[in-house]
């Protein structure tokens, strides 16, 4: 007989998690809020988190902290934290479970805890199919390892999507394994704070080295665009494009490889529309964050997006320009009671009290198959 559920003693590692070296500023984000939202929950303590010195101003100071410097010390000091060092952390900590957020687990040992993961992702897999020359092979075999090992012994997988669930369950049935306990949680957004509405102006597009992201072809259909269109308010580009794509001279094109958090915050709260492209994602937060801060958002419609943002915003094909277009025109005369509304929706879909209750409900649910 399976006893009632009762506190789970937690510890959550981010100590490996530094903003200005991070791939993903979503991930890094989620993380954050995951440990602050996880912190209020009287079913989880006590609670610890191993964290890394660059975090200090972003973690609640009601928080038991432990501080780890190793994994800040460069590739080997990452290696060494994900196949030795956070375990024996971990275990020093004496709490029940062990939750990773960035879903590494190492491959080389079984965790000494009861092990949760959140893999926010199968890209890896993505990119052995369509990309297989842009990720170096010793990186491709190290995260192609850890995503084993997290199947291998982790208790129980969060996922941020349905979607991500099921390519989790696809990979380990094609490698003649029994899945493992998968649960979706999804993603939690705040209410942030709105810019007045007579501060809106111009278009703000996301860049990024990585192929997926399909840099190049945004670059190409928003110059286009702007062309056929006539726009002449300001197009802003957040992130850094592949190196070989030469950046258009456009008068009133500016460009941003990296802002702090707040900045981009403001920026987006300023804008008209958020422009977002890609073949892959875990879930998909910008757009969902365009959306919360009144800048109507532009997406390719893939499957994690779809899933996402439901009938809310204005959703392109990545294979035909037209789409795009129709998308764009709509997005600059969207009304902004529109806007609103389609925050409202997404809100009461991704909120974080949602999200730590289906993590609250998937401890439960992994207790109970293995008491």
């Amino acid at each position: 007989m399976v006893k009632p559920f009762a506190n789970s003693s937690l510890t959550i590692s981010l100590a490996d998690q530094l903003f200005a070296q991070t791939k993903s500023v979503g991930i890094f984000n989620l993380s954050l809020g995951l440990v602050e939202h996880l912190g209020r929950r009287p079913e989880l303590t006590p609670l610890t988190v191993l964290a890394n010195y660059s975090l200090t101003s972003r973690l609640p100071e009601s928080l038991d902290v432990r501080w780890h410097t190793a994994p800040t010390r460069g590739r080997w000091g990452r290696i060494w934290w994900d196949q030795l060092g956070v375990y024996a952390a971990a275990a020093r900590t004496g709490n029940e479970w062990l939750f990773l957020p960035k879903g590494f687990a190492s491959f080389t040992r079984a965790c000494p805890q009861r092990l949760a993961a959140c893999v926010a992702d199968t890209i890896h897999d993505h990119y052995r199919v369509h990309y297989p020359q842009a990720v170096k092979p010793l990186e491709q075999w190290y995260f192609v390892r850890s995503f084993w090992g997290t199947v291998r012994h982790a208790e129980v997988i969060f996922t941020i999507s349905d979607f991500t669930r099921d390519e989790v369950i696809r990979l380990t049935r094609a490698r003649g394994l029994t899945p493992p306990l998968v649960h979706p949680m999804g993603i939690g957004f705040e209410r942030p704070q709105a810019a007045p509405e007579a501060a809106r102006r111009g278009v703000l597009v996301l860049a990024s080295p990585f192929p997926h992201k399909r840099t190049e072809l945004a670059l190409d259909w928003l110059a286009r665009w702007q062309q056929q269109k006539g726009f002449s308010g300001e197009v802003t580009w957040v992130g850094r494009p592949p190196a070989h794509l030469a950046r258009p001279s456009f008068a009133r094109w500016r460009w941003h490889d990296r802002l702090p958090e707040a900045e981009y915050r403001a920026l987006l709260a300023r804008s008209e529309a958020l422009v977002f492209f890609s073949d892959y994602e875990g879930f998909g937060m910008p757009p969902v964050e365009a959306a919360l801060a009144g800048a109507c958002p532009v997406f390719s419609a893939i499957p994690a997006t779809r899933e996402v943002m439901g009938d809310c915003g204005c959703a392109f094909s990545n294979g035909d320009y037209e789409s795009f277009r129709v998308a764009m025109d709509a997005a600059l005369g969207v009304s902004r009671e529109q806007v609103v509304a389609w925050a409202e929706e997404l809100r009461a879909r991704h909120n974080w009290g949602l999200v730590t209750d289906r993590f609250v409900a998937g401890l439960r649910a992994a207790r109970a198959q293995c008491p």
